[in-house]
């Protein structure tokens, strides 16, 4: 929709209209005059901010003068006058000539923030697409992902959980080519780059983790359990399985603190370096390890 159609004269022909649309909408009901120079100088102020929530609010204009009738059920005694009116509710109301701060105070406890509702927006779209792939429908969940970021290729987290998605289905492939079209280094993906470097390092001769595992419960010699312990630690951060590789290579760091010169500590930044930033298992580990270096 055009901007101008939230801009809207008001009459007792379309009132109820108005009214109803506060349903959806906020309104913002404004009484006005030609002779009144507040109401002149008011007027491009609040177009300004209904033009820039485009379509998160009604701004319905009423001539005070021509509208008496609409004004005497409203209560208007001065002009301008606002009101408020919201889920057919009357919210609020101002009179005077307000500056653009003080509108905007004025409709901040109903408009909100427009980027927190984005952000929340967007965290339910990724619950639902996380509900259906939890719910055995990753196929359609794939094709629902592919297809928005085809529309929309800067929406990092939809494509990080592509990428994850994929990386469980053991298509690494797949999720390599997906994340290869960002080019930029970017924090929501910084991650999944860092995990395919752990992949990478493991991709000519894997061992499985099964077999790491019993190096480390049955060892030939500490150097061997060592090293079993420093495999299975970035092989299992690799496959995704970050709990179980922090837990082996602080092992590491606790039983074979010289191994390979205190390669422990470096190899537990590199899969701290495949979380995400904040991520709660990584500043439980990262005190973990602080507790064994110092």
């Amino acid at each position: 929709m055009q901007a101008e159609q939230f801009i809207i004269d008001v009459t007792e022909h379309n009132l109820t209209e108005v009214l109803e649309a506060s349903r959806r909408m906020p309104v913002i009901v404004d009484f006005w005059a030609d002779w009144c120079q507040p109401c002149q100088q008011m007027a491009p102020v609040l177009e300004k901010i209904v033009r820039e929530q485009a379509g998160r609010v009604l701004l319905a204009k009423v001539n005070a003068d021509q509208q008496q009738v609409i004004a005497g059920q409203f209560g208007v005694r001065s002009l301008p006058t606002l009101k408020l009116v919201y889920q057919g509710q009357l919210v609020a109301e101002l009179s005077g000539l307000q500056t653009e701060a003080a509108l905007r105070q004025w409709l901040a406890p109903v408009l909100g923030n427009p980027e927190e509702d984005e952000a929340a927006q967007e965290e339910a779209f990724l619950e639902q697409v996380r509900g259906a792939i939890a719910a055995g429908h990753g196929e359609q969940a794939e094709a629902v992902l592919r297809q928005t970021l085809a529309q929309e290729p800067d929406r990092h987290s939809l494509r990080a959980l592509l990428v994850e998605y994929l990386l469980g289905d053991g298509r690494v492939q797949d999720a390599q080519s997906v994340l290869a079209e960002v080019a930029e280094d970017v924090d929501t993906l910084r991650p999944f780059r860092a995990r395919f470097a752990l992949l990478e390092e493991f991709a000519e001769a894997p061992v499985p983790l099964s077999e790491l595992a019993r190096q480390i419960d049955q060892p030939e010699s500490p150097e061997k359990q060592a090293a079993a312990l420093y495999t299975y630690g970035l092989q299992a951060a690799a496959a995704g399985q970050f709990r179980d590789g922090l837990e082996a290579l602080l092992r590491l760091l606790r039983d074979h603190p010289g191994y390979r010169e205190g390669v422990a500590r470096a190899a537990l930044l590199k899969v701290f370096d495949c979380l995400p930033k904040g991520d709660p298992l990584a500043s439980e580990y990262r005190r973990k390890m602080f507790n064994y270096l110092y």
